[in-house]
């Protein structure tokens, strides 16, 4: 009992330095640290001879030491008092400072020398009042400046080491602060304030709207819009323990991203899939401005924790195993995070078939015990793997596939196969369920220790039942495209997978004539098309088809009536008397076809025997000859369309006498005529044979003149 009222005591003393200075007679000097972890004493004024040193010195002398400034922090040891001022027009490596601590009546005074611009750490009296004073020496000049302050008015909170913000859809922002260790224990409310910013410039003209809460380490905005650019303070709250609340630096707070990631895609590089394991990259856009993206991937099965990969812009490329993954991708930045893009990643051939898939030649074999309980066993499996992992769940409908998960040590020289008892869902009837086996190269604990890039490599996949059922659907779209006298071709359309209820093993297709009992054909799993050959002509069939598992044959299609076409027969008469028309009509054409020429195309008379082609035809030396002495007979150029010259070969011609260029020219000119193979030339050749004859002639007439 006595030791904890001398305890009580001693704590009562070291919060009351006022009693322990009457009790101790006002010898308890205070001291001054110059760091919180480091203690300077100063000397005491009478011994420095204070009041006749620094007598001279003046108050707000111009160009002197001003700004004078003290405030107290709590500190886990006490409250210590900080001063810090500014130096005059000295220059730096002159300013020399003295800093004078007086309380009680100068019963305590002490004095600091050879200081620069700031003193820490200095223990006061915070109930009695306090004179300070700080004095620059340069030369023989002295100037100073004082402050006189209670101790417990000027203890300051703040600001805040650290602040977080988060910025929410509901139009709210939350504001975290951190503070140092000794206002963390005084400040029990904090205030912000905030004013909306348009570019460089304020809307509202610096006006703030303040929010104070009753907490020390959060407080919220709200009715803020999220598109809204903020500019954000904070302070504490003024209380007895904090006098001073001076506010933070300004903090800018970018908009709430409020829109996810879009056209996010898939790219699988089917090069890069070897030894179970495959390489996917995700490609997206983002709008709004932004400091990167997360991207998060977890098992479907949820085994492990989420794996979360940032990064400045896409792609991002991951290295999984075949098992399916939930990926994740959201932008951010230092205020909020947007909405999420999700896609879910499917390995390759996830429903292509219902044979198993195997990879590095490893088979699995799945044997069911009861709903409860079923062994996976494997074969040719490669390596030393110690570390397993089994996946199941339903291969399709509304669960997520792989939903269960099952990790285990497989010892050496035990067996390839492992049991799962109790398992968490019962195996339903008639529900088809995807197993996987995956190989973990890593030392035991066998549980998964990273998602992305890591060691699983996937062994094998399986399909099994835990009890097969006829499908619950036919088959789609049953439509005849094809019918002949004989046959009949058929299309259609799988059975969807979730209605199989059982391994399909084949297509079924009935049908019968009218009256006559019903055959059926069974095509395999993967045919869409057949062909019903051996069919009578002319003749109505019912078509339907189901599925086929080992429990049976499914619902059937509906019925499809089908007439078969008419056969084309040979007629000999027919033949015949077509023969027997062809061969008339032959016989009659010819005639015909004269009579046609006569009535339609009447005959012209031979140009070539006209008597005027024959004059033409004489040797052409005539024309040469003086025009007085040739005959020649007028007609009528206009209707004269086509006459026939022939002429000598140009060897046989004897050369004229007197004629001009023309004439040589114009003989050229017939003998390229000439090479024509029927002989005839045109109108506009005659009129320039006359036409040189007359020149000719009128050359014959000049001469005999002279």
């Amino acid at each position: 009992m006595t030791r904890s009222i001398f305890g009580y005591f001693c704590r009562f003393l070291e919060h009351h330095q006022l009693l322990l200075f009457l009790l101790t007679g006002g010898n308890l000097d205070p001291y001054v640290a110059s760091s919180p972890g480091r203690i300077q004493r100063g000397v005491s004024c009478s011994a420095d001879n204070y009041a006749s040193k620094y007598k001279h010195c003046r108050l707000d002398s111009p160009g002197g030491v001003a700004g004078l400034e003290c405030f107290g922090k709590s500190y886990p040891q006490g409250p210590r008092t900080k001063c810090h001022w500014r130096r005059g027009t000295a220059e730096e490596q002159q300013a020399n400072f003295t800093l004078v601590i007086r309380q009680r009546n100068d019963k305590y005074c002490r004095v600091h020398k050879n200081l620069k611009d700031m003193l820490t750490g200095i223990q006061v009296y915070q109930d009695d009042n306090l004179t300070v004073e700080v004095l620059e020496q340069v030369g023989t000049a002295c100037s100073k400046d004082t402050l006189t302050a209670i101790p417990r008015n000027l203890m300051r909170c703040g600001p805040p080491d650290r602040v977080t913000f988060k910025r929410h859809s509901e139009n709210h922002v939350n504001v975290s602060a951190k503070w140092s260790l000794g206002d963390a224990n005084v400040i029990t409310a904090i205030c912000v304030r905030h004013r909306e910013a348009r570019g460089h410039r304020l809307r509202d003209h610096g006006h703030w709207r303040q929010v104070c809460c009753r907490a020390a380490t959060g407080c919220d905005l709200a009715g803020v819009k999220a598109s809204a650019v903020l500019e954000v303070q904070v302070a504490c709250n003024v209380s007895d323990k904090c006098s001073q609340c001076p506010w933070s630096h300004l903090y800018t707070l970018p908009p709430e991203l409020t829109r996810p990631p879009v056209n996010l895609q898939v790219m699988e590089d089917k090069m890069a899939d070897t030894g179970g394991q495959r390489t996917v990259s995700l490609m997206w856009t983002f709008s709004q401005a932004h400091d990167g993206f997360h991207v998060s991937v977890a098992k479907a099965s949820g085994e492990g924790k989420p794996e979360k990969v940032s990064v400045a812009r896409p792609p991002v490329t991951l290295l999984l195993s075949a098992s399916v993954f939930h990926a994740n991708v959201s932008a951010f930045n230092n205020v909020s995070v947007s909405p999420t893009a999700n896609v879910t990643l499917i390995p390759p051939n996830e429903d292509a078939d219902d044979e198993p898939t195997d990879y590095n030649g490893s088979h699995l074999k799945v044997v069911v015990h009861n709903q409860t309980s079923f062994t996976v066993s494997w074969t040719n499996l490669v390596g030393n793997d110690l570390c397993f992992c089994l996946e199941w769940g339903t291969t399709y409908g509304p669960h997520p596939p792989y939903a269960s998960y099952k990790s285990f040590l497989k010892e050496y020289g035990s067996s390839n196969s492992w049991t799962l008892v109790d398992i968490p869902d019962p195996l339903q009837n008639y529900t088809s369920y995807t197993i996987q086996l995956f190989a973990r190269d890593q030392n035991p604990p066998c549980n998964l220790k990273q998602v992305n890039n890591s060691r699983e490599v996937t062994k094998a996949r399986a399909r099994f039942y835990f009890l097969e059922g006829s499908p619950a659907s036919p088959p789609a779209n049953v439509s005849v495209v094809s019918i002949t006298s004989s046959s009949l071709t058929l299309r259609w359309s799988a059975i969807a997978q979730e209605d199989r209820r059982g391994f399909l093993l084949g297509y079924i297709i009935y049908y019968a004539e009218d009256g006559q009992p019903e055959k059926n054909v069974m095509v395999g799993p993967r045919l869409y098309n057949s062909t019903l050959d051996g069919l009578r002509s002319r003749a109505a069939y019912r078509i339907q088809m189901s599925g086929l598992t080992r429990a049976g044959s499914g619902i059937r299609s509906g019925i499809r009536l089908v007439e078969t076409r008419h056969a084309a027969i040979l007629n000999h008469t027919a033949l015949i008397v077509a023969f027997t028309f062809v061969m008339l009509a032959s016989m009659l054409t010819v005639p015909i076809l004269r009579r046609a020429k006569v009535v339609f195309w009447p005959q012209i008379p031979n140009p070539e025997k006209s008597r005027s082609m024959q004059k033409l035809s004489a040797p052409t030396r005539l024309l040469l000859q003086p025009v007085e002495t040739l005959n020649l007979e007028e007609c009528d150029a206009l209707s004269l369309l086509v006459v026939e010259l022939r002429a000598p070969p140009a060897a046989s011609i004897p050369p004229a006498r007197g004629l001009s260029a023309a004439v040589d020219e114009q003989r050229a000119a017939n003998s390229r005529h000439s090479a024509m193979g029927s002989g005839y030339i045109s109108l506009d050749v005659i009129q320039q044979l006359m036409t040189i004859n007359d020149e000719g002639r009128s050359r014959g007439r000049l001469r005999d003149a002279v």
